[in-house]
């Protein structure tokens, strides 16, 4: 099956032929250990500019070295959003070399991990918070290799079965499935995250059992774990320093700081720009620093700062958390050249980067100098590590980086604790100028250690995890009306803290626009769900920073509480986008779509006080998101993005044109290809459009002058695969999945669903009764469709083709016209239930029998715990045969006592199997039903 066995000492081979270096002795060291013990350190313990990310080389060459011991998804948290994308970049670089290179043990380790599952792929990569063109395909297939990077909220929500954003009731047990099993935890600078970190060491706890495997770990990188009597991986000063003289120059770079005071936030501005002229200063005694990073509190210091050095007439940029990823790319493109750790710039070439808490983590930048203002010393300790990041700049200037720290006296000396860093802002200005000489202090890689314990900022607990909260979260579809709180459990229990929404700005938000162009996570900003409150009603600005603080609370209003701005609740391609007011019950995660003439954006963030305008993302979200292209022919859409171009083809102009409008829309097109002025992603849309070609919808109403209709061209598919993949992922809905147009038999698809399911917990290591129940379900799980009614749907409602059929369809015909006779509510697989449970002997070679009929009601998300059974009048007698058994029912089951015996077997299956083990088992079965039916289009 593999070619030869793979060792330890081949990783440096593996290491250099990605990224075209040798890699450090500890990372050599860390691969060796984990390979040797056949399991992951607890804490990961390194230095800022060490190359941290690099544990996703190990975890990737460990997996494909030893499959059977390593987690299949390997999934690196962290709380900063501007990281994920930083991080993606390496797991890309990862993937990418896997599938060109030609090299010995590149090809092996590809060859293992595409062994590991029929997906066709050695490695995925995901972004859960955007950034890349990947959203849910990590929930594709089980048994597949993938590297996830998270934020702790998308990450967390998903593991306690309440994902945030577009993940629906049906689809949360998956996403929960795949999160609590197979997984490699790597929870970056847990200090940002201790409530998480305690959260995930108690659900541990809940590991899955009998006959599953247990390949689950968590390993917390940071100086300061959740666990002090952990297991650690720390720099060795002899084996890792003395032999390597990359890492030992970064991690003795010289850095030194001045403190300065200024009177309250509205002076900093003022006095960065002060300091950034002394830094870029001809003539000064130490080397001008060509690139300078300005890092502050608070998103509207951020704002005002960018102002003041643009108008001083500085090439400066603006990057925070409260950002759509679509702006973010945008500008970390723009600043790569002036940041890009490596760089051998002019030092006439002066670009300053103003950014807030989003950069402390992870963030590969490295400025020449750095003006901070004063937060925690485990906060300053990290932005420090941006500053000359590999110590180019001291080697080659003989001159220590220099690095300016700025004390609000509205802060430093306040009665009343920082709404960010509390009293640690206080205690670390005092310590920094108890330690300074002549107002100077080290802030290089090895100082601002041994601070007093208040300095460091405060950290919050996460509440006990007990069985109770379990229960409540496991049950997903129908929910308990009353349920534990999930961000208590992700970022601790101050209830000052705000959660978050996303928001995407649209130029219509009409439901028919959004279908065909759904929001993508490419386009969403992430805001405090109190500030976003605060702004749809109006009120005056909520101030934010980029890490958990009081800042966003919903505080009081100063309205009267309705919105002045209009949005609706994006809730999946599944649900109908419903309108929302300010004051309605705004959720954790939500998906908010606002017209973009509500404003709210400038310079690429968050501004709650701008009425500009602001622009539309949702075509380039999708070219970008890898999915079908589209492109909205709306006057004033196209206007904004492309200002040379004429007015688009409108349906108004059909009835007086002269050429088809498919002619009219083709010679726009190419003006549209061809125009300078234009976005570069519309004419990379409008190329993609001309030469994969594309089809033409109308939306919008002719007697309507309010809004006039418009065009939407949409990428033409060469078959409905995508299409149905992406609505299965995002709904796990009964219609995306039958009315597929492919006339599948329902024998066929049943048998292929069975023999998916039973792969797929081979590759997962079954045991092999889990195996073969796995199996019998998914040859039983859709015999309900029989159901002469659901018949009637999936031939369009022709009663003679009905008749004809020679045996009964799982999907619909090709060009079926959608039709609904099968009575709304009723669910086929409580029909398949009552007709397994019929005859006795079905069940007879099941080893769990309680687990199969489980699995057959819950294989559409229903029935955890209660299955919907709803009253048939006049009731049906269904019908099939199986293996020469012939299996009868009636299809009204509302009096029969089938629900309550299924919630039964659910929590008996929970403590048999666990609360994540149980999930798995469905997502198994569930994903392999997907994959079946998309491998009939």
């Amino acid at each position: 099956m593999h070619a030869e066995p793979l060792a330890a000492d081949q990783f440096p081979e593996f290491f250099r032929q990605i990224h075209g270096v040798e890699p450090f002795p500890w990372q050599r060291r860390l691969t060796e250990q984990v390979l040797r013990d056949g399991r992951w350190p607890e804490v990961i313990d390194l230095p800022t500019g060490t190359g941290k990310t690099a544990v996703l080389d190990t975890a990737v060459f460990a997996l494909a070295s030893r499959p059977t011991t390593f987690p299949r998804r390997m999934v690196f948290v962290i709380d900063r959003r501007i990281v994920v994308d930083q991080v993606c970049e390496r797991a890309l670089r990862i993937a990418e070399a896997l599938e060109v290179s030609c090299a010995p043990v590149l090809e092996s380790v590809d060859k293992r991990l595409r062994a590991l599952s029929d997906g066709g792929k050695a490695l995925g990569v995901a972004a859960l918070r955007g950034g890349i063109p990947i959203d849910n395909a990590w929930i594709r297939q089980p048994d597949e290799p993938w590297v996830l990077v998270s934020t702790v909220d998308q990450f967390g929500s998903r593991l306690l079965f309440r994902g945030y954003g577009a993940v629906s009731r049906r689809m949360r047990p998956i996403h929960a499935g795949l999160a609590g099993n197979d997984c490699l935890v790597i929870l970056d600078e847990v200090h940002l995250s201790v409530p998480f970190a305690e959260t995930l060491g108690q659900v541990r706890m809940y590991e899955p059992r009998n006959g599953m495997p247990r390949r689950y770990a968590v390993v917390e990188m940071s100086a300061t774990p959740s666990n002090a009597d952990a297991r650690r991986f720390k720099l060795d000063p002899v084996d890792d320093l003395e032999e390597c003289e990359e890492l030992r120059r970064r991690v003795g770079a010289a850095k030194e700081a001045k403190l300065l005071t200024v009177q309250n936030h509205k002076a900093m501005p003022a006095r960065i720009v002060k300091e950034v002229k002394s830094l870029t200063a001809t003539g000064r005694a130490t080397p001008t620093a060509s690139s300078i990073g300005v890092v502050v509190n608070r998103v509207r210091t951020a704002r005002e700062t960018f102002g003041a050095l643009k108008d001083a007439g500085y090439d400066t940029y603006l990057i925070t958390g409260r950002m759509r990823p679509l702006d973010r790319i945008d500008v970390l493109d723009d600043i790569a050249p002036a940041v890009e750790p490596a760089r051998d710039r002019d030092p006439g070439e002066i670009t300053i980067v103003v950014a807030t808490q989003a950069i402390e983590v992870g963030a590969d930048f490295s400025f020449d100098a750095l003006i901070t203002e004063c937060a925690a010393v485990d906060s300053l300790r990290q932005r420090f590590g941006r500053l000359d990041r590999r110590g180019k700049y001291c080697d080659r200037t003989g001159h220590a980086a220099p690095a300016v720290i700025l004390g609000p006296k509205s802060v430093v000396a306040a009665k009343k604790p920082d709404p960010i860093y509390g009293e640690s802002v206080k205690t670390t200005w005092e310590e920094l100028n108890k330690r300074a000489l002549d107002d100077s202090i080290d802030v290089g890689p090895q100082s601002l250690s041994d601070f007093p314990e208040g300095a460091v900022a405060p950290k919050d607990k996460a509440p006990l995890l007990l069985q109770t909260h379990m229960d409540a979260w496991v049950q997903t579809n129908p929910e308990p009306l009353v349920q534990p709180r999930v961000d208590w459990f992700l970022h601790g229990m101050d209830s000052a803290v705000s959660p978050e929404v996303s928001i995407v700005w649209r130029k219509d938000t009409r439901a028919e626009v959004l279908h065909l162009v759904p929001p993508r996570q490419l386009e969403f900003m992430q805001v405090p769900l109190g500030a976003a409150r605060a702004w749809l009603r109006g009120d005056d600005e909520a101030d934010i920073s980029d890490v958990p603080s009081s800042f966003g609370d919903d505080g009081t209003s100063s309205s009267a509480g309705l919105s002045i701005r209009k949005c609706v609740r994006w809730e999946g391609m599944g649900s109908l986008p419903a309108a929302v007011q300010a004051d309605d019950h705004l959720r954790p995660g939500d998906v908010l779509v606002v017209e973009a003439k509500e404003g709210g954006i400038r310079a690429g963030t968050w501004h709650p006080e701008c009425n500009e305008d602001v622009t539309d993302l949702g075509d380039h979200a999708q070219l970008r998101h890898g999915r079908r292209a589209t492109l909205r022919l709306e006057a004033d859409l196209i206007s904004d993005l492309a200002p040379g171009v004429p007015t688009p083809p409108k349906p108004t102009d059909e009835l007086d044109a002269v050429h088809p409008r498919r002619t009219l829309i083709i010679k726009w097109l190419k003006q549209l290809r061809s125009q300078s002025d234009a976005h570069p992603n519309l004419s990379e849309i409008a190329s993609k459009l001309l030469v994969e070609g594309f089809e033409i919808t109308s939306v919008g109403n002719m007697d309507d002058d309010s809004r006039p209709p418009y065009y939407i061209l949409l990428q033409r598919q060469r078959g409905r695969q995508e299409l149905a993949v992406d609505e299965a992922t995002m709904d796990g809905s009964d219609r995306s999945n039958s009315l597929q147009g492919t006339g599948a038999s329902l024998r066929s698809h049943l048998e292929g669903v069975g023999r998916r399911a039973g792969r797929f917990a081979e590759a997962l290591g079954l045991c092999r009764e889990l195996v073969e129940d796995l199996r019998l379900a998914g040859v039983l799980h859709d015999i309900g469709k029989v159901d002469a009614r659901f018949q009637e749907q999936l031939v369009g409602g022709d009663v003679v083709e009905l008749a004809m059929l020679d045996e009964p369809l799982a999907k619909s015909r090709p060009g079926a016209t959608r039709v609904r006779s099968y009575p709304t509510g009723m669910r086929h697989e409580v029909a398949s239930l009552a007709l397994v449970q019929s005859t006795p002997a079905v069940l007879h070679r099941a080893h769990d029998r309680e687990l199969v009929l489980h699995l057959i009601g819950t294989h559409h998300g229903c029935g955890r715990p209660l299955l919907p059974i709803q009253e048939d009048f006049p009731s049906q007698i269904l019908e099939y045969t199986w293996c020469e058994h012939v299996l009868t029912a009636d299809s009204n089951l509302v009096d029969t006592s089938l629900a309550p015996d299924m919630a039964e077997h659910f929590w008996t299956l929970v403590k048999r199997y666990g609360y994540y083990g149980l999930a798995w088992l469905e997502t198994i079965l569930r994903l392999a039903d997907h994959r079946e039916s998309e491998a009939t289009l």
